[in-house]
């Protein structure tokens, strides 16, 4: 586990390294997650061994700290994302996004077009999803989340195996304005908008679906854009504790088209 202390918001981010060769990928995970607890499983599989790999808890998330007064929007997290890329002097990289991570990934690409080289987003959010929000964020945080937990839990106890016994820790691990704030931001979308910074991008796109979900007419957009797109066998959206194998050996399958070896 390493962390960096960001200025900017008083706060430090904290991420795992898996050492190997660069340019190296960083992990952004989803709404809910933590790169740590979500995308660790699939970064370390046979089929990305030898790349470096940053696992990156966003702030309110994981191990990261969690300040109350931050923004906890799309284009903040990015914004932190773009700070942590010029800190360590990353000269080249490329962004695997997971859901909300993925529109986080287009803006980080689009704020430093000269160091990320190659943007892969799994079912990322790059449109907005007007209506998702329920309630104000004082209700939420005041018995909203507990509510949340507690039905997680009563899923998880029921079904043992189950993702949702998985992941329910990882929702408990984050600041429950994070999840409301970071729910309003991708409901109301972007500025500019998350899927034109994508259309605009001159880098290697992709986009992974998985095997299991409902494409909703988006591949034909997608593929307008430019973005390649593959499919993750054997998973729906949570495609890295599903599938963490078959989610590694598609991002791998990006990493060679576009990178080469």
């Amino acid at each position: 586990m390493k962390a960096l202390y960001l200025a900017g918001d008083g706060a430090f981010i904290r991420y795992i390294e898996i050492p190997g060769e660069d340019p190296p990928l960083l992990w952004l995970h989803g709404w809910q997650c933590s790169s740590t607890g979500e995308l660790l499983g699939a970064a370390i599989q046979p089929a990305l061994h030898g790349r470096r790999s940053l696992l990156i808890d966003l702030l309110g998330h994981g191990y990261s700290d969690k300040p109350r007064d931050f923004a906890y929007s799309i284009e903040a997290h990015a914004a932190t994302i773009a700070a942590l890329i010029d800190e360590l002097e990353i000269p080249d990289c490329g962004l695997v996004g997971h859901s909300m991570g993925g529109g986080i990934a287009v803006h980080v690409a689009a704020a430093r077009p000269r160091v990320v080289s190659l943007l892969i987003m799994a079912e990322a959010a790059i449109t907005p999803d007007p209506g998702a929000t329920e309630g104000a964020e004082a209700d939420f945080v005041e018995s909203g989340f507990a509510t949340l937990i507690a039905e997680q839990a009563r899923e998880a106890i029921a079904s043992p195996q189950s993702i949702r016994a998985a992941h329910l820790e990882m929702t408990r691990l984050i600041e429950p304005r994070a999840l409301h704030r970071e729910r309003v931001s991708m409901d109301s979308g972007t500025q500019p908008p998350t899927r034109s910074l994508l259309d605009g991008l001159a880098i290697p796109r992709w986009y992974l679906i998985g095997e299991m979900t409902d494409p909703e007419d988006i591949e034909a957009d997608i593929r307008s854009m430019g973005v390649g797109w593959k499919v993750v066998p054997g998973a729906g959206h949570p495609m890295a504790l599903q599938n963490p194998a078959g989610f590694a050996e598609t991002i791998a399958e990006a990493v060679a088209a576009s990178w080469g070896g």
